[in-house]
């Protein structure tokens, strides 16, 4: 059922705070949840802060769409940060959700420890390439919202930069596929036309502006996003750029052993 939820209203994500430590906030990518940041989280030794992103999981489904912008995002993630933690954090974040990391970091550069992006992208320059990209996302989203979430659900699950998670077990991949099931149509649609990267402002030229030590996690199979951090790498200050073997573009859940160490090792050294 959609949220009646007034336009000036604020919004309170439905969030998992666990574990004892400095505080790592992570951030889910498109269609999931803070569950499926799982498989990490429970191996860093870190008190590990999981929000649901708006219009995902248990959080709130509004059906203005000016909630799932990505400056609404960023504050809806600062409304958490501020309430739950007296002092710096470090944010970490998959795909969509390191995009939103990323925005963060520009925003409230002195509040974060370091930076963790797993197949992230600072936008898409092009303009006209961006605009493209957002009107096929606006077209898929309304697919989604006449089509359901089952049919999207396995269209999503069938694109190439997943196709490495086939190697996954059964039960994992059906774990995956009930998260993603549990989404609502109406808010998944919107989190795709208003969080598309099409639609997000590029940060590449804030990018040498960014001093806060910022960690790069590819797979080996994502050629297309391990190609940008190996540019991102370059240009940050601070950056360090790690691929991943045996894995693509959700190397946190295909290898969540190596890239949690990796993580691990990153904090040790930087916060």
């Amino acid at each position: 059922m959609m949220s009646n939820i007034n336009a000036k209203q604020t919004i309170d994500l439905h969030t998992r705070d666990e574990g004892e430590g400095n505080p790592l906030v992570l951030l889910h990518g498109f269609t999931g949840s803070g569950e499926s940041m799982s498989q990490i989280a429970k191996s860093l030794p870190s008190r590990v802060i999981s929000p649901d992103l708006i219009g995902h999981g248990l959080s709130p489904s509004p059906e203005a769409l000016e909630y799932y912008r990505v400056e609404s995002m960023v504050e809806q993630i600062r409304r958490i940060a501020e309430s739950r933690v007296d002092g710096p954090i470090s944010i970490c974040g998959y795909s969509m959700g390191a995009r939103l990391a990323l925005s963060y970091a520009s925003r409230y550069q002195d509040d974060i420890n370091a930076l963790i992006m797993i197949g992230g992208t600072p936008g898409i320059e092009d303009k006209h390439e961006a605009d493209e990209r957002a009107r096929l996302d606006a077209q898929l989203a309304a697919r989604i919202e006449s089509e359901g979430i089952a049919k999207f659900a396995s269209y999503w699950e069938a694109l190439p930069m997943f196709a490495s998670q086939l190697q996954l077990s059964s039960d994992l991949r059906i774990n995956i596929r009930r998260i993603r099931l549990s989404q609502r149509p109406h808010a998944i649609a919107n989190a795709l036309r208003m969080g598309s990267t099409g639609m997000m402002s590029p940060m590449w030229e804030m990018l040498p502006e960014l001093w806060i030590p910022t960690l790069l996690i590819t797979g080996e199979y994502d050629v297309k996003f391990t190609g940008i951090a190996k540019r991102m790498e370059h240009i940050l200050p601070r950056g360090k750029h790690v691929i991943i073997s045996g894995v693509g573009h959700a190397a946190h859940t295909e290898d969540p052993k190596k890239v949690a160490e990796c993580i691990k090792e990153f904090l040790r050294t930087h916060e």
